[in-house]
C-alpha cells in the first residue's frame, strides 16, 4: 500500500428519493413501515486505486457520478457501503468559495479555513501573506466576505486550497470565473503542483486537457466505472459514446465495457503512443555542422507502409462510409513522412448509402497525446451544403495544407456532421484516421508542435 495514495474498495453511494416531503416524514415517523422512497445510486460498486504522483483524468456525462466520487475522497460525504483509504492531505477545488463564511472577514476566513484543515494559527500565519498576495484582495481582506464579488470569493477560495501544498489535489473544472490573468495564474500554480509529485484527480469536459495533462483516465457512466486506461484510449471511446445516436447508446456502452476487460488491446494502444514506436528512421547523410553559405540537402517526402495508427475509432450514426484516406504530394505521390514547409493534400472519399442533407465536412490535426492542434469545418459550424447527398453518391474531399509542424508524429481525424435543430450531429467520424511524421531538419534544432518561423541573428560587437 506504500505507493497507493487512494484506494476505493467496492464503494457505493445512494440517496433516498421521495415523491413528496410528506412521504419523507411518514417514513421517518414509522421506520419499520412501508418503504416510501426509491434508491438512486450516484456510485455503484466502484473499485479504484490511484498511485502516488499519478494524474488521473475523470470524465463522464452530467450525472455520471464524477462529483460524488470527488466528494467521497475529500470526505465531504460518506459512502453508503464499501471502504475508502486516503493516504495524505487532500485539497479539493470543487466549488471555489463554498467553504467560506459570509459574515467573517477575508482574514478571519483564512484562519477559520486553516483550522478546518487541521493547521494551527501559527502555521497559518506563515501562509497568510502568500494567500492574500495570490488572491490579490489586499484592500478588502478585512472586509466581510458578503461584500465580495463572486470573482473575489473565487480568488480567495483558490488561494486557500493551494496554500497547503497537498499530497492529493482534486480539481473539478472550477476556473470559469475571474479574468484571464488570474486564470493563467491559477493554471501555473496547478502546473507546479503537478510537477511536485502531488497526486491529482482532474475532472474536465475538455478532453484535450485530459489527454495532455493526465497519465491515466477513467470514464464513469450511471455511477459505474466502465473504462480505464491511457488517456487517449479513454477519451476517444468516450467521444464515440457521447456522440452515439439514442438507439445506439446501449450497444456503445456495452462495447466500452468489453474494451475495458481487454488488457491486450490497452497495451497495444499504449505502445503506439511512444515516439520510438512511431518514428521509423530516415536514412540520409547529415552533416554535423554547416556554415553560413552551406545548407544541408533538403529531405524528400516518402511513404512508410507500416506507419499506421493502432488507435483508430470509427463512429457512425448514419449509413455513410469514409474510405481511401491518405496524404499525397501535389504531384500525386502517396506519402506519410513529410517535409517541413511543403504543401500536401489530405484526402478521403465518402460514400452515402442513404440520402442525407444539411451536411458539412471536417478534419483536424492532433498530437500523439490527442491534443487538437488545428482543425477546419467546411462550410462552417452553423452552415451546410444546400444540395442533398443521395444514396449511392461518392464524393472525394481534398484538404490542401502547408506542413508547418515541427519534427514529430501526428494524427488526423476525419468526419461529417449534420446541422440539427439544436446542435451538430455526428454523421460519421474516424478518430485517428491516419498518421504522419514530419522529418527532422538538419540545420536547426526545433521543438514544440508547429514552426513559428523564428529567425535568429547573432552579431559580434
Amino acid at each position: 500500500m506504500s505507493d497507493i495514495t487512494i484506494k476505493l474498495d467496492d464503494i457505493s453511494k445512494f440517496y433516498k428519493l421521495y415523491n413528496s416531503p410528506k412521504d419523507r416524514l411518514k417514513e421517518a415517523l414509522i421506520p419499520f413501515g412501508k418503504k416510501l422512497h426509491r434508491e438512486f445510486y450516484a456510485l455503484n460498486h466502484l473499485t479504484l486505486e490511484v498511485k502516488k504522483g499519478e494524474i488521473l483524468g475523470i470524465m463522464g456525462k452530467n450525472g455520471a457520478g464524477k462529483s460524488t466520487l470527488l466528494k467521497l475522497i475529500s470526505t465531504v460525504v460518506q459512502p453508503s457501503s464499501g471502504k475508502i483509504t486516503v493516504n495524505g492531505t487532500v485539497s479539493a477545488l470543487l466549488e471555489l468559495g463554498s467553504g467560506l463564511h459570509p459574515d467573517f472577514t477575508g482574514m478571519q476566513n483564512i484562519y477559520f479555513n486553516g483550522t478546518m484543515m487541521g493547521f494551527s494559527r501559527q502555521e497559518m500565519e506563515k501562509r497568510v501573506e502568500g494567500i492574500v498576495d495570490f488572491a490579490n484582495i489586499e484592500d478588502f481582506i478585512n472586509q466581510p466576505l458578503k461584500t465580495y464579488s463572486s470573482g473575489m470569493k473565487a480568488r480567495l477560495g483558490f488561494a486557500l486550497a493551494v496554500s497547503i501544498d497537498p499530497d492529493i489535489l482534486i480539481v473539478d473544472e472550477v476556473l470559469s470565473v475571474g479574468d484571464d490573468i488570474f486564470k493563467r495564474k491559477c493554471y501555473a500554480r496547478i502546473e507546479q503542483l503537478f510537477k511536485s509529485g502531488c497526486t491529482v484527480l482532474f475532472v474536465s469536459h475538455s478532453l484535450g486537457s485530459i489527454n495532455e495533462i493526465c497519465s491515466r483516465a477513467i470514464m464513469l457512466d450511471k455511477g459505474e466505472l466502465v473504462l480505464e486506461g491511457p488517456p487517449k484510449f479513454v477519451t476517444m471511446n468516450y467521444q464515440k459514446y457521447l456522440f452515439s445516436k439514442e438507439e445506439d447508446v446501449l450497444s456503445a456502452r456495452e462495447e466500452i465495457i468489453r474494451l475495458n476487460k481487454d488488457e491486450a488491446q490497452k497495451e497495444l494502444f499504449a505502445s503506439t503512443l511512444g515516439e520510438n514506436q512511431m518514428n521509423p528512421a530516415v536514412h540520409e547523410e547529415k552533416a554535423d555542422r554547416y556554415g553560413e553559405e552551406e545548407k544541408p540537402p533538403r529531405n524528400k517526402a516518402f511513404y512508410i507502409p507500416d506507419f499506421k495508427p493502432q488507435s483508430t475509432v470509427i463512429t457512425k450514426n448514419f449509413n455513410v462510409d469514409i474510405f481511401d484516406i491518405h496524404i499525397r504530394t501535389l504531384d500525386g505521390d502517396k506519402v506519410n513522412a513529410l517535409v517541413m514547409y511543403e504543401d500536401y493534400i489530405y484526402s478521403y472519399k465518402v460514400k452515402f448509402e442513404e440520402t442525407i442533407e444539411n451536411i458539412n465536412f471536417g478534419m483536424g490535426f492532433k498530437s500523439v497525446k490527442g491534443t487538437m492542434l488545428s482543425w477546419m469545418i467546411h462550410p462552417g459550424i452553423s452552415q451546410y451544403f444546400e444540395e442533398k447527398f443521395r444514396k449511392g453518391d461518392i464524393y472525394c474531399v481534398n484538404w490542401r495544407f502547408k506542413c508547418l509542424f515541427n519534427p514529430g508524429n501526428y494524427y488526423i481525424d476525419s468526419g461529417l456532421r449534420m446541422l440539427g435543430e439544436e446542435s451538430q450531429i455526428i454523421v460519421a467520424k474516424i478518430t485517428d484516421a491516419t498518421a504522419f511524421k514530419v522529418q527532422d531538419e538538419t540545420y536547426y534544432q526545433k521543438g514544440g508542435f508547429f514552426d513559428s518561423h523564428l529567425q535568429v541573428e547573432i552579431n559580434k560587437f
